[in-house]
């Protein structure tokens, strides 16, 4: 290991570089963590134009404005992953054991990740708000201020904690990703709360149907992130690098892109039942 990497690395100080920067890889985990980085760019990619063509096959503005939410979140997340590809690929090379090592010239960072999620977790969150339908509230009770202000709650104090990825020095790490899961679980009840709602509020079976499937996917694919967190105290290894990028992109995958088609059906299914129904009153009224 390079001077400057290993100097990056030290435990001499609780704030140090990502563990990424700090191991070996061999060919094989190397080129799967890239193989994982790639899959989570063009996921992003293949979610924008979906979105793209999708939002004029839904009626009414919320409907439109959910579409809208998705395509800038697919965007910003699209732009940080090829980055992290990008970084991936440039800051490590093979050395004279055949295994991959930084070369020092700047460092791998997961906190480019908590950045965009400080964009792209408001809007998912917001996306959802609209679609339901709830009442939105006034005040502190306002539901987009509550759900939008403990998410991000959560990820600064994630970011935060993702500066003291030191594994003798664990404290830090495990505060502000503990008090991260608080905000965590409020955020959560709040998004259960809107989807009770929308069993009431939702015309369609099949509407309500992909309602649960919105509920199961924050229930498990956005609790695996932790995971990813608390991995240089799981396993500071390689190997568990390649288990972080993967659970990472996984959830990525899932919570943006596969949780944004879904809502995006539930607004064409809403769209075309009230569609149906204005049709059913002009044939009665004429």
């Amino acid at each position: 290991m390079l001077a400057s990497v290993a100097a990056a690395c030290s435990t001499d100080g609780a704030a140090i570089a990502n563990m990424e920067n700090c191991l070996e890889y061999s060919p094989l985990q190397f080129e799967l963590v890239g193989h994982a980085l790639v899959i989570g760019y063009a996921a992003q990619a293949a979610g924008f134009v979906y979105f793209a063509m999708t939002m004029n096959m839904t009626k009414g503005k919320n409907y439109q404005l959910s579409s809208i939410y998705g395509m800038i979140v697919m965007l910003s997340a699209f732009i940080l992953l090829y980055n992290q590809w990008k970084a991936w690929e440039d800051n490590f090379s093979l050395n004279a054991n055949g295994m991959y090592t930084a070369v020092g010239n700047t460092l791998f960072s997961n906190g480019y990740r908590y950045l965009n999620w400080s964009i792209d977790v408001p809007l998912l969150l917001l996306q959802l708000v609209l679609v339901t339908g709830i009442d939105v509230g006034t005040g502190f009770s306002n539901k987009n201020l509550q759900v939008t202000s403990s998410g991000l709650l959560m990820i600064y104090l994630g970011y935060i904690g993702q500066f003291y990825e030191n594994k003798d020095e664990a404290g830090p790490l495990i505060i502000f990703g503990v008090i991260g899961c608080v905000f965590y679980i409020i955020m959560l009840a709040i998004v259960i709360q809107c989807v009770n709602h929308a069993k009431t509020n939702l015309k369609t079976d099949t509407g309500k149907y992909k309602m649960q499937l919105v509920a199961g996917i924050f229930i498990v694919f956005w609790t695996i992130y932790p995971i990813s967190y608390f991995m240089p105290l799981i396993s500071y290894s390689s190997e568990g690098v390649v288990i972080r990028q993967f659970i990472y992109t996984v959830a990525d995958v899932v919570s943006k892109v596969i949780y944004g088609i879904i809502l995006t059906q539930i607004c064409m299914d809403e769209s075309d039942a009230a569609e149906k129904e204005e049709d059913a009153a002009s044939v009665v009224a004429a």
